[in-house]
């Protein structure tokens, strides 16, 4: 459904366009660059023009519209595309004072994309970071860590983002290369023009997030840049602090995904960061208030309508938030543990990856004591589950180092990369017309650990 954008722009020839463009940037100049493409889709494909469509009596507009919804649904469009293009044609159509009646579209709500999109546990969001820069680290981990949106992190066209003057706990030294947490969890501030919503609102960064920022910055400073409190928090590659759009934010951590072997969207931060503290409030213990987790998040709720009002939260329910968000964080969002022994702590995250790729699920893993279990105990686990999939013909796995891989994944022998695990290594799986490998090849490539 992709359009030319000059296309689309030459249609602001027409003065009333063009008042029909100024008002919805009004609102948000994201929806009126995009209503504009469509409305020049539209026109394209329905061999008219803006100027005839204003010229339309009710009846005769909202024919053209079911007309469109037809020929759309012949073309096996999901139902939320078919919903887009009729509001942005409705929304021209109203400007011309055409008011059309209710136009349905069967499946208007439903993203058949993304319905099989995967919350990502924290041990398989930690495999990502070994493939990433100290940038998409820092960009992952404020998404991960706070439930932002990526046009927090960088405006719609680069104009703006977060910026170091919206860490008020984050300190800087250019001159000794350093970097100080006043406090953490850090609080973040999202200002109005940031937000949305049009609400200013603030959440936290927890210590995981807090180590992945500090690392780019004192990369940045090393490199010759001068921080200020104008400085992006993720900022573009020139070394001058500069923000960057919505789009790159969203590049830089779509790279790190792929390079990672996951299909994953950057959005899908936001959403993890849903259902992790989602987790955390049902945790009594834990002190989470689910309001809180919706002002945190940019929603509306009782919170984001004291913190309008008084401009700022009291000093004790900012330190009962952060309390709160600490205690969930620890346990829910960080993806490693700060304060074990991190040999454990790769023990435990490297098998529960192995068996994944072999097929468990998260609920048979989280069954299994993976740290006590002895190492022949952990290869029967895989035997015998390898050896399930031998008798039900599934296509067996194997684990080999990243030099090995490109023996098997190529156009010849044409393995492809099912994982990729939290050392370097991947599970691979062959074609299905290739012969499995034995139980012994998968357990003597070393899964266990």
């Amino acid at each position: 459904m992709s359009v030319d954008v000059g296309k689309s722009r030459r249609l602001l020839k027409d003065p009333s366009v063009t008042a029909w463009y100024s008002n919805l940037c009004e609102g948000s100049e994201i929806t009126a660059d995009v209503y504009l493409r469509r409305l020049g889709r539209f026109c394209e494909e329905n061999d008219t023009t803006p100027q005839r469509l204003a010229g339309m009596d009710a009846k005769t507009a909202f024919n053209v519209l079911v007309g469109a919804v037809r020929r759309y649904r012949e073309q096996q469009f999901a139902g939320s595309m078919i919903k887009g293009y009729v509001k942005a044609v409705k929304s021209w159509f109203s400007h011309n004072d055409i008011e059309i009646k209710r136009v349905n579209v069967k499946g208007a709500n439903k993203t058949p994309t993304l319905k099989n999109e995967k919350t990502p546990e924290p041990y398989v969001l930690n495999s990502v970071w070994r493939f990433c820069d100290e940038r998409q680290a820092a960009a992952i981990a404020i998404l991960a860590f706070t439930g932002f949106r990526p046009q927090v992190l960088g405006s719609y066209k680069g104009t703006d983002g977060l910026l170091l003057g919206d860490l008020p706990e984050l300190e800087f030294d250019n001159a000794q290369k350093k970097v100080v947490f006043k406090v953490i969890p850090m609080r973040a501030l999202v200002r109005e023009d940031r937000s949305k919503t049009g609400k200013a609102y603030e959440g936290f960064i927890c210590e995981e997030g807090c180590k992945r920022i500090e690392e780019y910055l004192i990369k940045r400073m090393k490199s010759g840049e001068k921080l200020t409190l104008e400085s992006a928090v993720i900022a573009d590659d020139f070394g001058h602090g500069g923000t960057i759009t919505t789009k790159s934010i969203c590049k830089i951590v779509r790279k790190a995904f792929r390079h990672a072997g996951f299909q994953w969207r950057p959005y899908i931060l936001r959403r993890w960061y849903d259902t992790r503290m989602g987790l955390a409030v049902a945790k009594s213990e834990l002190g989470l208030l689910e309001e809180w987790v919706k002002f945190w998040m940019g929603r509306s709720g009782d919170i984001e309508a004291e913190y309008r009002l008084h401009k700022k939260l009291s000093d004790s329910q900012l330190e009962q938030m952060r309390t709160a968000y600490q205690r969930a964080s620890e346990t829910m969002l960080q993806t490693i543990d700060l304060h074990r022994d991190n040999t454990e702590t790769m023990r435990r995250e490297f098998r529960a990856v192995a068996l994944r790729s072999i097929g468990f699920t998260d609920d048979d893993i989280r069954q299994v004591d993976l740290g006590k279990l002895t190492t022949p105990e952990f290869q029967e686990l895989v035997r015998t589950k390898l050896e399930a999939h031998r008798e039900t013909d599934t296509k067996a796995c194997m684990i080999v180092t990243s030099e090995e891989k490109d023996h098997y994944v190529n156009p010849t022998k044409r393995w492809t990369v099912k994982e990729w695990l939290p050392d370097g290594r991947a599970v691979i799986e062959p074609p299905a017309s290739n012969p499995k490998p034995s139980v012994t090849q998968t357990t003597q490539s070393g899964l266990a650990g």
